[in-house]
């Protein structure tokens, strides 16, 4: 080693030396939050806007879906209208629009409302300053508008690693929680998506912070310090308001304390019943409980003007199917688990890299699991370890259990959508952080390096050598590996393809466009925006000189939103107006489109995530009735000859 960087390197490990180990570990924290920073905020723009992210623009700027027409021809201007900055709308203007449109509570809405026009602030007067155009501050930007998400999921590493060092009195298990929060790949996917769950995880990572230390009140027999039971009922409420689905959360809770209670007062189910009950402070906890149910019920006739017929959530409700479709509930729970650790490419690549990586991810896991198993003994020995362990393995159990009841017992497919399983996501990366802190912790025979030598560079050298160690390292390094998956596309892939749609009509373009869709609800309407916001991306700006769109009213009796019938009079008069030829292009059509008086010609039928859609070629107006023999063109149902 030369000589001035051997030097360097023992001043370093000097320096290192002095450092006591909770500046050592607040470093570490910065570490994983520096790590976290870089792999969410990595290709955060790479993939296309889908629709939820449209409604949480327009939404969140304070605009309405119902700004744009419907029935009538419109430019992509007027479409895109709703994304555009409107300095005098407030918060509250974009909670109003939610609560009338959508199903959602308002409070990530009305934080991205702020979000965004401090971004918009900032731009204003980078543009005053000549060092932005004035052509980008007309919309909002999608680096904009999933960076908020993006900052919770980092805000989740400093938290999880407190809820760690809670749980376990152990700065190991902290750092371990901390590492696999910051690299896992479940957790890019959700900070990557301009949505409100990365902040419903923080404010879960703080209930499951106030439940342990509610448990151990309990087991203690000790009241519940006045302080915890407010901010439980606080986070709690914030919860609430950032997602429906926190409640959730907050029923694997109750279930985990109603089991506490049970075994406390088992235990006092003798002459000391009077006495030893009173001891345990269950007034307090009935307050916290209490307390979060009030604020649960200011949503509660929200939550019950949501309808199984409204079009904004009937796709969840499972409409039967195949013999076999019992098992896939399931399967998307078990992939969900593994994702929040391992994830490698396994979409949009070949099929035999997908197989090895699929390999490679089951080897990951039954090692992991085996390694964990061998060392349950060690993590299980102090009574507080077992304790927090029992509380954060029942939560998620219980978790999990109440998904697949809503799914199994009720028909609601909570288990199909992987974003949902967000609700017990930071109690199984505690959990397993806290198998693996024996594996950590545990002496190397084989080497004559102890993990207590002196020195940054000789616990280098130990953690080299270390077997445990190197297998957590590794794991690090999947998850790494596992993020940069996700940010590059090739796993957690957006649920709709608007780039795949807007591609294919590039490769196809030689006349004007009509795009319609068939319309039920604001749902259609993000998925037109999100081609029209395609076709402005550099890539296509240029090409698509003559494109209008056509928000087609449908009434569609089938539960699934996209089967839809044919275009409607108020579509094909449009149509006909046309002095020039031009393409057609349906999209989440179903059946035979009836556009003989049109003389379209149907071309191709393709699907991609979340657009099933048909290209005819109509000529111009007086083509139309120059054709005496013009015949209505049967487009097929089957997808088959594709």
């Amino acid at each position: 080693m030369p000589k001035p960087v051997s030097s360097s390197l023992f001043a370093f490990d000097a320096l290192f030396q002095r450092l006591r180990p909770r500046d050592l570990s607040m470093l570490g924290v910065l570490a994983w939050m520096a790590i976290a920073t870089l792999l969410r905020f990595h290709n955060l723009t790479f993939k296309p806007l889908w629709t939820d992210e449209m409604s949480t623009l327009v939404f969140s700027l304070g605009h309405s879906f119902r700004e744009i027409p419907l029935g009538r021809a419109i430019a992509p201007e007027t479409l895109l209208a709703p994304l555009e900055y409107t300095p005098e709308t407030s918060p509250f203007d974009a909670a109003q629009q939610l609560l009338t449109e959508s199903n959602h509570p308002p409070l990530y809405f009305m934080l991205t409302h702020a979000w965004l026009h401090l971004w918009h602030s900032l731009k204003v007067g980078l543009g005053g300053l000549g060092l932005l155009s004035a052509s980008s501050l007309e919309y909002v930007s999608v680096w904009d508008a999933r960076s908020l998400s993006a900052v919770a999921g980092v805000a989740a590493v400093p938290a999880i690693y407190g809820l760690g060092w809670l749980a376990f009195r152990s700065r190991t298990v902290a750092h371990l929680a901390a590492a696999l929060m910051a690299v896992s790949p479940f957790g890019i996917y959700l900070a990557q998506d301009a949505r409100h769950y990365t902040l419903a995880v923080v404010w879960m990572i703080g209930s499951l912070a106030c439940l342990i230390v509610a448990i151990r009140a309990l087991r203690d027999q000790k009241p519940l310090p006045i302080p915890i039971v407010f901010a439980w009922i606080g986070v709690n409420g914030l919860g609430m308001a950032t997602h429906y689905f926190f409640v959730l959360t907050l029923l694997a809770e109750l279930g985990v304390l109603l089991g506490a209670i049970a075994l406390q007062i088992r235990r006092f189910v003798s002459s000391q019943w009077r006495t030893g009950l009173g001891r345990t402070g269950l007034g307090r906890i009935g307050l916290a409980i209490a307390g979060t149910a009030a604020t649960g019920l200011v949503w509660l006739p929200f939550l019950l003007a949501i309808r199984q017929d409204d079009g904004l959530t009937r796709w969840i409700y499972d409409d039967g199917g195949s013999s076999w479709d019992w098992v896939y509930p399931l399967g998307q729970t078990l992939a969900s688990l593994v994702s929040m650790v391992y994830l490698l490419p396994v979409q949009n690549i070949e099929d035999r890299v997908a197989f090895v990586s699929g390999l490679v991810i089951f080897a990951l896991v039954i090692w992991t699991g085996w390694l964990v198993i061998h060392h349950w003994q060690e993590a299980t020995a102090d009574p507080n370890s077992l304790l927090s362990l029992r509380v954060l393995g029942g939560f998620v159990g219980g978790a999990i259990a109440i998904i697949l009841l809503l799914t199994y017992g009720f028909g609601i497919d909570m288990a199909q959508v992987f974003r949902y399983h967000f609700v017990y996501f930071p109690a199984v990366i505690v959990v397993l952080a806290a198998g693996l802190a024996p594996l950590w912790n545990s002496e190397n025979s084989a080497s004559n390096i102890r993990p207590d030598s002196q020195g940054l560079l000789n616990g280098i050298r130990f953690r080299l050598t270390h077997p445990g160690r190197f297998f957590i390292g590794l794991m690090i390094v999947m998850g790494m590996a596992g993020s940069l998956t996700v940010a590059y596309d090739f796993g957690y892939r957006k649920l709709h393809r608007p780039d795949w749609v807007v591609q294919e009509m590039a490769e196809r373009y030689e006349v004007p466009l009509v795009v319609a869709i068939s319309h039920q609800t604001h749902g259609q309407t993000g998925r037109l925006m999100a081609i029209a916001w395609e076709m402005r991306s550099p890539q296509y700006r240029d090409q698509f000189d003559s494109v209008e769109f056509f928000l087609d009213p449908q009434t569609c009796s089938s539960s699934s939103e996209q089967n839809c019938g044919s275009p409607s009079d108020a579509l094909q008069k449009s149509l006909a107006r046309h002095s020039q030829p031009f393409d057609l292009w349906l999209i989440n059509f179903e059946g035979n489109a009836n556009l003989k008086p049109q003389g379209c010609n149907y071309r191709t039928t393709k699907r991609t995530d979340g657009y099933k859609f048909q290209q005819y070629q109509c000529p111009a107006r007086e083509e139309v009735a120059s054709q005496e023999d013009s015949t209505q063109v049967n487009v097929p149902n089957s997808l088959s000859t594709l």
